[in-house]
């Protein structure tokens, strides 16, 4: 430990600056650092403050690899049985000590004269866990389930994670019963042996001055931990939406729960940070909620919280959309901002106080810790002006795009998410925090084949449709603003689809397909088609293109009915690779294809694209939608055809390139 008393030896020199600056404000407020490096990567602090009558032993880590997505719960296996060892290990001992452990750090607050000891069972027990405990802790697990995870603020929080981060990323797992039950011992070993390295870890104590140090009895359990490569692991980029979405499940009593969340492309290490953690003092004040801004290396994101009637939750949310809104528009007033930043001072000079709080702060905000600490406050804002604030507001505040959670009696919940989102990105969830199917139930025996079939034969009959060999199609598209396109389209099934955009008689745009691979041509210059983009066009290679879901990889399902005010439609959901492509609406009288929901990923985020097909004319003795509007990410594009020709001679030479 003779680093280690270095550092100390440094950490003094701190210690009387600290004192200098921070008594006037708080009275007897310093912070002593200390830091050390073991061999094996595993970094060390002790923070020491007259101020502290407890200790506080607080680790956290940063390796995630996706091993709670294959099997989640898991990592929450592993902590609560770390919990249940170390409860039985302190009992008859005396010592005072209160711990929460989770996947990815824990922490214990106790009686400082003791903390060597207990502190030393906590480590030990890190080092090597009893997997004997683990039957147990999974039956106490599971029979408390229900009341746990049932709570509607745990619920609408549970069903702002899944959306915001989805069941791919570990943030956006859900855990139930079921995962509980599937989680065996040896698991809960794998796990720690896999997630658990000094060299990924920062071990922080908290105490009185008269600790020095790392406690020697603690180095034999850290130092010869060894250390092992640590490979960033491959989680899915969680995307933002391009619009308010909003989600809803019932519960008892009279408030609504609400959660509301977006995702900020914000590292904690961006000069970005600092304006941002400012302004959110702003952003809480200025709503009667809980807002914060939460900065994190694999997804940052605003969290807010409220818990009232609806009209109060409308009220908050709507308060907050306004600040936001408001602090892209103006900068503060020099007076405001500088209000701003002494709320911040005065809210960590308190949290220094707590030796629990402190070491959080340590780990998450350190260069916030240590300007405060050192005295140095006024000059680690002093680069933060009013225009940054403006700035940075206007990079990473989107109140256009917010995803709001609300658990609550189904009405009230209902009337919080319609005042912001649209119906159709309403989503419907039960108290286990699982989607439900807005969707009634489907006909017995009835099959999407039988829907699709009586499709094409309201529109002139599956076997005609199956004779064609080619068609062309010419007309008009509107985009938003008014601008009117030329489109022209022509295919020879099964050899080629092109789809040219003209205006005033100039191609401005061309799509090509060939069975399997595609080129996008822009004034002429050609580039080929990702395969996100191909699939696009594909369907332009097939005369009844939904009845060649095998060619196309896709499968099908009838996933129930929609009821409209004056019918019914069938809801047929195609899916490639277990991932929903397109939802297809068709009229339960008619048979007609009305409308089409799709997801696609693009460059910024997914992209939800709503299609009506409106204005069915004969040409040939075949039905065609003369009339399609487009919807996406707030743009309408309407596609008028003013001529449709089945069977048309079309030159294949078009479909090819070198």
């Amino acid at each position: 430990m003779k680093s280690g008393m270095k550092a100390l030896k440094h950490g003094a020199i701190t210690l009387a600056f600290a004192c200098l600056i921070l008594t006037p404000v708080r009275g007897q407020v310093a912070v002593h650092v200390a830091t050390t490096e073991e061999p094996n990567g595993l970094k060390c602090v002790h923070l020491a403050s007259d101020a502290y009558e407890t200790a506080a032993l607080v680790m956290e880590w940063t390796f995630k690899p996706a091993l709670e997505v294959e099997r989640t719960g898991t990592g929450e296996a592993w902590a609560r049985t770390l919990s249940a060892q170390w409860a039985a290990d302190t009992v008859g001992t005396g010592l005072h000590c209160h711990w929460t452990v989770t996947p990815t750090g824990f922490e214990a607050q106790g009686d400082a004269a003791s903390v060597v000891e207990w502190g030393a069972l906590l480590l030990r027990g890190l080092r090597s866990p009893n997997s004997a405990l683990w039957q147990n802790v999974q039956a106490t697990w599971i029979d408390g389930w229900g009341a746990s995870y049932h709570v509607p603020s745990t619920v609408a929080e549970r069903i702002l994670w899944t959306e915001m981060f989805s069941l791919r990323h570990p943030y956006g797992e859900r855990v139930l019963p079921s995962n509980i039950e599937a989680i065996t011992a040896s698991d809960v070993i794998s796990h720690g042996a896999a997630y658990w390295h000094p060299n990924n870890g920062l071990l922080l104590l908290s105490s009185p001055l008269t600790l020095e140090g790392i406690p020697e009895p603690w180095t034999e359990i850290l130092t010869d931990w060894p250390a092992r490569e640590i490979k960033k692991p491959a989680l899915p980029l969680p995307s933002r939406p391009r619009q308010i979405e909003a989600f809803i499940a019932e519960s008892g009593g009279d408030s609504v729960h609400t959660a509301v969340g977006q995702l900020l492309r914000l590292k904690p290490n961006h000069p970005d940070a600092l304006p941002m953690l400012l302004m959110a003092h702003h952003l809480d004040a200025a709503s009667s909620g809980s807002c914060e801004v939460v900065l994190d290396a694999l997804a940052s994101r605003l969290h807010f919280t409220v818990s009232g009637t609806s009209s109060d939750a409308i009220g908050s949310i709507q308060a907050l959309q306004e600040a936001m809104v408001g602090s892209t528009r103006s900068a503060p007033t020099k007076e405001a901002l500088t209000s701003w930043k002494q709320s911040a001072f005065e809210e960590t000079t308190a949290t220094l106080e707590s030796p629990l709080a402190a070491a959080h702060l340590f780990i998450h905000r350190p260069k916030w810790f240590q300007a405060v600490a050192d005295g140095e406050w006024n000059a680690f804002t002093a680069s933060v002006r009013p225009n940054d604030i403006q700035r940075v507001a206007i990079n990473y505040l989107r109140s256009e795009n917010l995803q709001i959670s609300v658990v609550g009696p189904l009405d009230s919940a209902r009337a919080v998410a319609l005042a912001f989102a649209d119906a159709q990105f309403l989503g419907l969830y039960d108290k286990n925090a699982e989607a439900l199917s807005p969707y009634g139930p489907v006909p017995d025996g009835m099959t999407a084949l039988d829907v699709i079939r009586a499709h094409y034969d309201a529109c002139g009959g599956e076997q005609a449709f199956a004779a064609l060999k080619s068609c062309r199609r010419e007309g008009t598209m509107e985009a938003s603003g008014g601008m009117i396109m030329d489109v022209l389209a022509e295919e020879v099934y099964g050899v080629g689809h092109r789809t040219a955009i003209s205006i005033d008689g100039r191609v401005m745009m061309e799509n090509v397909v060939q069975p399997g691979e595609g080129r996008s041509l822009q004034m002429g210059r050609p580039r080929p088609m990702p395969d996100v983009e191909y699939r696009r066009y594909e369907p332009g290679l097939y005369a009844a293109d939904m009845l060649a879901l095998e060619e196309r990889d896709l499968t099908a399902g009838l996933i129930g009915t929609y009821q409209r005010a004056d019918g019914t439609e069938w809801v047929v959901e195609l899916n490639r690779d277990g991932t929903r492509v397109q939802r297809l609406f068709f009229d339960a009288r008619t048979h007609l294809l009305l409308r089409s929901e799709e997801h696609r990923t693009g460059p910024t985020g997914p992209v939800q694209v709503f299609v009506a097909y409106d204005e069915y004319q004969e040409f040939d003795g075949l039905q065609y939608a003369t009339k399609i509007t487009r919807l996406s990410n707030n743009q309408r594009m309407v596609l008028t055809l003013e001529s449709v020709e089945p069977n048309a001679r079309v030159d294949k030479s078009q479909f090819e390139w070198e």
